[in-house]
């Protein structure tokens, strides 16, 4: 073992990291981003054409050694530089969205730029995309937008500027030779996805086959081991053809964005080498911890990046499990499912940290897809090649790529199609990752003693531990929807309930929060959907579903307020319900509905009442469970919000304060009147609002008031969204920022 001393030292020092980040223990020193107009100093080292909405050329700037402060200079003044900055800040690096009719600098320059800085979003709900955390791993600290160049500098990166062109060029000539694939085939050779189809994406990722779109391992072994033999063939010295191939990958990996798994098997390829040359064993355990220790000493924030954990998470389960498998099943045939199902072994509790679900059959998909993608790449570049000399030859030469692709998207729509594709089961939480891992260690130390049936055991008692819930609360979320509400229940039993669902502010609500959302809960479907009334931002994400036919199944039944006089908004909803087969409901004040414990009382419309508006004839519900309660209150405010109180003051129902007040009407300056919060004292009140939005919720008057009546606020637009947990009566408070 003392071969492995490196290994563990390497080990050492990224275990060390990995708690430093989480115990968020690092010395960051991060600049407060200033809000509105800055100018910004650095430079360029990466350029990337998009489509923006409009459908117009986007280009997207990459700047490095960044030195910004607050306010602009003019634009007439091009000799500004670095030195003319008042109290600068710095910055690793951040990214820039150049403005329409900007010239393009060069890479490598040293430029000015003035315009808009924005932070990166962090993780605002349960199951969000985390992007400030994703792009400070990527060493950028914010966004700049309509950034307009004031100065640039006098020289540039020539290197990398040749390396931009090959990539523009070899696109260009993607396009022309590869038609409709020519987004996939950039992907899958270049790296760039901005003009990947989105519903190529989507239905690669329920295949479980998204990973060929981005550089990796898979890339590297093909191009390096291929050019790397053929130069030995022509008899080229090892150390001169390892020089050579070793160029030729640094800056393949450059040109396509240097991802984590591009740089983890370049640096495992360039130390076989050095082996090589040098005389001394490869142990493919040393480099990889090498190359980690290399990426994590750099930017430890890699550490909890998805990319960077499956990828050596796959070559650890390759070098791994992988041996102590074929120890047990001999067979050609045999081990091809071995590196499937080692691999799988180790990253699949990743996977399920971040992804929330499993495409099972991508197990038996991948079998056949990633042996062709060799010749997928292969046959690509020589079309490439071909079609920069003569493009009719290049076509031809695609066109049994085009067939493969095809093929791909046939197996994707296939196992989509066939039952319990998707094994869903929610975040996982610390301590099953922790005892999945350490039945996978014992496995391990087992070696030479492991037998088939305690591989089976082992195998079994991980996917038993990965699918048991470890969820022992129930829970109320209030999401933050930017203008607009939508409230979720779930049940420690696995029973959901949605009580609206719209923004005005969020477009695809649906798709980017909800959705998300339920998966990291575990939530395959709801039981039932209540909306409140029919204003948009109560409503969007609802009808977002219904249209969908993918999604429309996840709802069981909708529930309505009953009034008399319902609008054309009410009536369209309805009939996207009919055209979904979604079951429709409607309660007034009185109703009382009981499901996994939770007590869900109407306390308002009036069973066929006749209302002046949408807001005023909103459904508002009174929940128990325990000794938790919550009174949401849909858009009721003014005179609806009086009636209501004079209502409840002739019964008993609000005779006890309550855990949780959901502000009427976003927190209106009529909402929350002083006789309600006095009628029901609530421990917390939530505001569910959006960032700046020109309502001016929520009103001053409305804040004061409720803080008069002893309630901790929570704004979701400050906090994120707001968790509430529940437990024999326990009740916790916790927020998403």
């Amino acid at each position: 073992m003392r071969r492995y001393t490196l290994c563990k030292c390497c080990l050492g020092v990224l275990l060390l990291l990995f708690l430093l980040v989480r115990t968020g223990c690092l010395p960051w020193d991060d600049p407060v981003i200033p809000g509105g107009p800055v100018t910004v100093y650095g430079t360029v080292t990466r350029m990337e054409a998009r489509e923006n909405d409009s459908h117009q050329r986007q280009i997207i700037l990459s700047l490095c050694s960044v030195t910004f402060c607050s306010g602009t200079f003019p634009k007439e003044n091009n000799q500004k530089n670095e030195s003319d900055m008042r109290n600068p800040e710095y910055a690793e690096g951040i990214v820039c969205y150049l403005a329409d009719g900007e010239q393009v600098p060069l890479c490598g320059e040293r430029v000015v730029l003035s315009g808009k800085a924005e932070p990166f979003r962090a993780r605002r709900n349960p199951g969000g995309f985390h992007a400030a955390a994703y792009y400070r791993a990527r060493g950028a600290l914010f966004v700049l937008k309509q950034a307009v160049i004031l100065r640039r500098g006098n020289t540039y990166n020539g290197y990398g500027q040749f390396l931009l062109r090959c990539r523009e060029y070899m696109a260009e000539k993607l396009e022309a030779v590869c038609g409709e694939d020519a987004g996939i085939m950039q992907a899958i050779l270049l790296g760039d996805k901005a003009f990947l189809p989105e519903e190529v994406k989507k239905l690669y990722q329920k295949g479980g086959i998204s990973h060929i779109l981005a550089i990796s391992g898979l890339h590297i072994s093909f191009l390096g081991m291929g050019l790397y033999q053929s130069l030995k063939k022509l008899r080229l010295p090892v150390a001169a053809a390892g020089s050579c191939t070793g160029l030729v990958l640094f800056s393949y990996v450059l040109m396509t964005g240097g991802s984590p798994s591009s740089w983890r098997a370049a640096t495992m390829f360039f130390l076989s080498i050095m082996a090589q040359v040098s005389g001394r064993s490869y142990e493919r355990l040393t480099a990889l911890s090498v190359s980690a220790l290399l990426l994590a000493v750099r930017q430890p924030l890699l550490l909890e990046q998805s990319g960077f954990l499956l990828s050596y998470g796959a070559i650890l389960g390759l070098a791994l499990i992988c041996p102590l498998l074929e120890q047990l099943w001999q067979g050609r045939l045999i081990r091809l499912f071995l590196a499937g199902i080692s691999i799988t072994v180790v990253t699949l509790p990743i996977h399920l940290l971040f992804f929330y679900e499993f495409p099972i059959y991508s197990f038996f998909l991948n079998l056949l897809v990633i042996p062709l993608m060799g010749l997928v790449m292969a046959l690509g570049l020589l079309a490439l090649l071909a079609g920069i000399l003569f493009l009719p030859m290049g076509k031809l030469l695609f066109f049994p790529v085009h067939l493969l692709l095809r093929l791909f998207a046939l197996g994707c729509g296939f196992t989509d199609r066939l039952p319990g594709n998707l094994w869903l089961t929610g975040e996982p939480a610390p301590a099953q990752i922790l005892m999945y891992y350490s039945l996978v260690l014992l496995f391990c130390l087992l070696g030479k003693y492991a037998t088939k049936i305690s591989a089976l055991l082992f195998l079994a008692g991980g996917v038993w531990i990965l699918s048991t819930s470890f969820n022992a609360w129930d829970t109320v979320t209030i999401l933050d929807v930017g203008q607009g509400d939508s409230i979720l229940l779930r049940s420690r039993d696995g029973g959901a309930i949605l009580v609206d669902c719209g923004s005005t502010s969020e477009q695809n609500l649906a798709e980017y929060t909800l959705l998300p959302c339920l998966k990291s809960q575990g939530i395959d479907s709801l039981d039932a959907v209540f909306l409140t009334h029919m204003d948009a931002d109560h409503i969007s994400g609802v009808m977002e579903l219904l249209q969908d036919e993918e999604t429309r199944s996840i709802t069981k039944k909708l529930i309505l307020p009953a009034i008399g006089n319902p609008d054309e908004a009410y009536r369209e909803l309805v009939f996207a319900a009919r055209r979904a087969e979604i079951p429709i409901y409607t309660i007034g004040a009185g109703v009382c509905l009981e499901k996994d414990g939770f007590s869900i009382q109407c306390l308002h419309p009036r069973p066929g009442g006749i209302y002046a508006d949408r807001n005023a004839g909103s459904l508002v519900l009174y929940i128990q469970k325990d000794r938790f309660s919550a009174l949401l209150t849909g858009d009721l405010d003014g005179a609806a919000e009086k009636g209501l109180v004079d209502d409840l003051m002739q019964t008993s129902i609000l005779s006890k304060p309550i855990t949780l007040l959901k502000a009427g009407h976003h927190g209106s300056g009529n909402a929350c009147g002083t006789p309600l919060l006095s009628l029901c004292t609530p421990q917390i009140t939530v505001i569910s609002c959006g960032e700046k939005n020109r309502y001016g919720h929520p009103d001053k008057g409305t804040l004061e008031r409720i803080k008069a009546a002893g309630s901790n606020i929570y704004i979701t637009k400050d906090t994120g969204a707001v968790r509430i947990y529940l437990r024999n009566g326990r009740v916790q408070i916790t927020s998403c920022l």
